[in-house]
């Protein structure tokens, strides 16, 4: 009679199963508790976008992140800014307005538009209609004086009023304070055209005869231009002079 061997005993499904998940939670346990030596850590501190005139314009990693931070990492000043906690997404401008966040979302983390009295050559040179000579020019024009005013780009040698209508949907002048009075003596036809009581024509009045004739004295002698008189100086008080 030929031998018979029995098949020991297997174990029941649901004994496999709980072995199998017994083992699956050490294996778990094992590997959360060595987590820490194998999972790469991000570097500490926060990246930041910082802007405008600093030393190296660019994004930096700052810890602790904080304004004052921020902008001494770029190579700014950072006497008297105060550290003003920054969250994710903010960027820092600094300007003739002082040193501002700007939230994520804001138009100026994509650069448009541009802010004519902050962003650097870079940023300008992208704008259509600008190239990379006219945006060193407007970088170096904002050096003794902010722009005010779009137009105020007309001091820019190769920006005339048909090229600034041109990039003005592209550009803004940023925050920077209350405009100092219009010398008549200096001021473009477009830039007296936007003084009260004075229209195009009028301007081009007192650019022609400032060119004749010489420059203003007083603002009292624009009286020789004709279609300027009291009214017309009266509106002018305190907006516009004579140097």
């Amino acid at each position: 009679m030929p031998e018979v061997r029995l098949r020991p005993p297997r174990e029941p499904a649901s004994e496999r199963g709980l072995l199998g998940l017994a083992f699956l939670a050490v294996l778990t346990g094992a590997a959360l508790l060595t987590r820490p030596l194998w999972t790469p850590r991000p570097a500490p501190g926060l990246l930041v976008e910082v802007q405008g005139e600093v030393a190296a314009p660019g994004a930096y990693l700052v810890d602790p992140p904080t304004l004052a931070a921020a902008v001494e990492a770029a190579g700014g000043l950072s006497d008297g800014v105060p550290d003003t906690p920054l969250e994710p997404g903010d960027a820092v401008l600094v300007g003739f307005g002082g040193v501002r966040v700007v939230p994520a979302g804001d138009p100026l983390l994509v650069a448009v538009p541009v802010d004519v009295n902050v962003h650097g050559v870079d940023a300008l040179a992208a704008v259509p209609g600008l190239s990379l000579r006219l945006a060193e020019a407007i970088v170096a024009g904002r050096a003794g004086e902010p722009y005010f005013e779009l137009d105020d780009l007309a001091r820019v040698p190769g920006l005339d009023a048909d090229a600034i209508d041109l990039v003005a949907p592209f550009l803004t002048v940023g925050v920077v304070g209350p405009r100092p009075p219009v010398d008549v003596n200096v001021a473009t036809a477009r830039q007296l055209e936007r003084l009260p009581g004075i229209g195009p024509t009028l301007a081009a009045r007192i650019v022609e005869d400032r060119g004749a004739r010489g420059p203003f004295a007083t603002l009292a002698a624009l009286r020789r231009v004709r279609g300027v008189g009291d009214r017309t100086l009266e509106a002018l008080e305190g907006r516009a002079v004579a140097r």
